[in-house]
């Protein structure tokens, strides 16, 4: 339910957001942190075409911060970042394919059969 609903606002939001012409950014409470932060080392553009859940987000601003020198946020600041980035770049899972169906997929012994083959 909770899915649902985080679903319908972020549809919500899209359908009504402002967005910002220098970043693409959407102006939300915290999109100015982001600006400010993020968009010192790379492109807006690069945050507008991930989309994750708050713990991934976050898994990405420590990667950032053990790896490619990003500064440590007050916890206030990483909180509206964290709150910002997961409210309106939140996981698209309309956006993936369904599975392929069992009768579309190859056999499980392929690698072996085509092998086989190979060597006679």
């Amino acid at each position: 339910m909770r899915i649902l609903i985080l679903l319908l606002l972020t549809v919500f939001v899209s359908a009504h957001a402002d967005i910002d012409a220098a970043t693409g950014l959407t102006k939300a409470p915290g999109w100015e942190q982001v600006r400010i932060h993020c968009g010192g080392c790379h492109s807006h553009a690069m945050i507008t075409q991930q989309h994750a859940d708050r713990e991934t987000w976050l898994g990405m601003i420590r990667w950032m911060q053990a790896t490619q020198n990003l500064w440590q946020f007050t916890p206030e600041v990483e909180a509206e970042i964290l709150d910002y980035l997961s409210t309106n770049y939140p996981p698209r899972q309309e956006l993936r394919r369904a599975p392929l169906p069992a009768a579309l997929m190859p056999p499980e012994n392929l690698a072996q059969q085509q092998k086989q083959e190979m060597s006679e």
